[in-house]
């Protein structure tokens, strides 16, 4: 039996003991934990982070006391929100840093572009505020490591915005897998919606409403245009984000890596090509790609765009979808994305996994779960250090593209192995007042 699925069956009962959560019920903590409200801060009310406060209002035991936002209007729009959904006017701040030093705040949501996650997410534990960040992780492999520093030193609460894992399909998949069903497993593939190309370059005058120095906090000061302010800017354009194939593929990659350790075994292997449709345009980041992977337990994996995905996938199952995660074991595949669910043999995913059988945490509600996660003061299902580990991938295939090389990565310490000079790809420079 691989080392992967032998040190999952041996460890993950243990590891996972903990009793499933489901709302309406109650563990972890006596009556007065179960009573105890939070008090929710969002950090960015822009398109994202407005879906977050729509989830998060809605879920018992929550409280939004407070939005932060450079832009005036989605300020007010989020705090319209929570005025007309719980009753009460939040606080409104431009800058995260006076909603982190309020004490009447228990938790943020972090839902700005890019590039901001891991620095505003680093001072919210610091300040002492448990954490929900939405995806993908940092902007730099370097900045991951320091997220997961922080988050252990500070023993504050982490979760990431992965909340495909509240998905029964996807929940009950992974079982499937974890258990056997598909034999050993021997390889992966993964794919997601590939990236976009254009963006005008073209100056505007500055808007109304807006701290622009904020907007762009460490990032590189750029004159304001038209698309620069808008959410595709946030996750195509190289200022600010490593593009979809980090942005979209945190999902397929975190379904990769959930309940698995094939990535932990030992030093692996990364190469790719891929390709930018404009690299003179603002929107400059990968548009395809094609990575391979080669893990040390003997797994190998293979992660790609849409169009690129679309023909193997087909080579194989016929209900091709945007997204998804396809493991393939000796005894065939099943394939897992937020679309539904395939398999080799139908009956598989028609199957319960046994009561007695090793199960993964969980919870039907990603939203609902944190907020219980944060009063109870139980493990996150969505925890920073598995994080860290499938945004890893992202950053690695983009290395490896870039280029040009194959890539041998050690996992345990972090560090490129070979080549060793691009170790220096791990880090990135921070304007002014943003640097360290």
């Amino acid at each position: 039996m691989p080392t992967t699925r032998r040190r999952f069956l041996t460890s993950a009962t243990a590891a996972f003991a903990a009793p499933l959560i489901l709302p309406g019920t109650r563990a972890w903590g006596d009556d007065a934990s179960a009573l105890r409200t939070i008090r929710l801060g969002h950090i960015g009310t822009g398109s994202r982070g407005g879906a977050l406060l729509r989830n998060f209002t809605s879920a018992p035991g929550a409280r939004s006391v407070a939005v932060c936002d450079p832009f005036d209007h989605r300020r007010t729009n989020a705090a319209n929100h929570i005025e007309q959904t719980q009753g009460h006017k939040p606080k409104s701040y431009v800058d995260f840093r006076e909603l982190l030093a309020d004490p009447d705040i228990d938790a943020v949501v972090i839902a700005t572009p890019d590039h901001w996650h891991v620095p505003i997410g680093i001072a919210a534990v610091e300040a002492g505020k448990d954490v929900y960040l939405e995806k993908p992780l940092g902007y730099t492999l370097a900045q991951n490591q320091q997220m997961l520093k922080a988050c252990e030193a500070s023993g504050r609460f982490f979760q990431y915005g992965t909340q495909q894992r509240s998905q029964e399909i996807l929940h009950r998949g992974m079982e499937l897998v974890l258990n056997g069903t598909i034999g050993d497993i021997e390889r992966i593939e993964m794919w997601c919606p590939e990236g976009q190309g254009g963006g005008s370059l073209d100056e505007i005058p500055m808007p109304d409403g807006l701290d622009y120095n904020l907007y762009i906090g460490p990032a590189p000061m750029r004159p304001p245009t038209q698309d620069r302010l808008t959410k595709e800017a946030s996750w195509y354009c190289a200022d600010y984000a490593l593009g979809f194939i980090a942005g979209w593929g945190a999902h397929p990659l975190d379904i990769a890596i959930w309940g698995l350790d094939f990535d932990l075994e030992g030093p692996f292997t990364v190469k790719g090509t891929g390709h930018v449709a404009t690299p003179d345009a603002l929107f400059n980041t990968l548009t395809t790609w094609d990575v391979e992977m080669k893990f040390a337990g003997g797994i190998e994996a293979r992660f790609m765009s849409h169009r690129i995905a679309e023909p193997v996938v087909r080579a194989y199952n016929d209900t091709f979808r945007g997204d998804g995660t396809t493991f393939f074991g000796t005894k065939g595949w099943i394939s897992l994305s937020r679309g539904g669910a395939s398999a080799s043999n139908p009956e598989w995913l028609r199957q319960r996994v046994p009561a007695e059988s090793a199960r993964l945490p969980y919870h039907r509600n990603w939203y609902h779960g944190f907020v219980e996660c944060v009063r109870d003061r139980k493990p996150s299902p969505g925890s920073i250090q598995e994080a860290v580990r499938s945004d890893a991938m992202s950053h690695l295939a983009v290395i490896a593209i870039e280029s040009g090389r194959q890539i041998t990565w050690d996992p345990n310490s972090y560090r490129i192995i070979s080549p060793e000079p691009l170790n220096s790809k791990m880090t990135a420079p921070s304007r002014d007042e943003w640097q360290g």
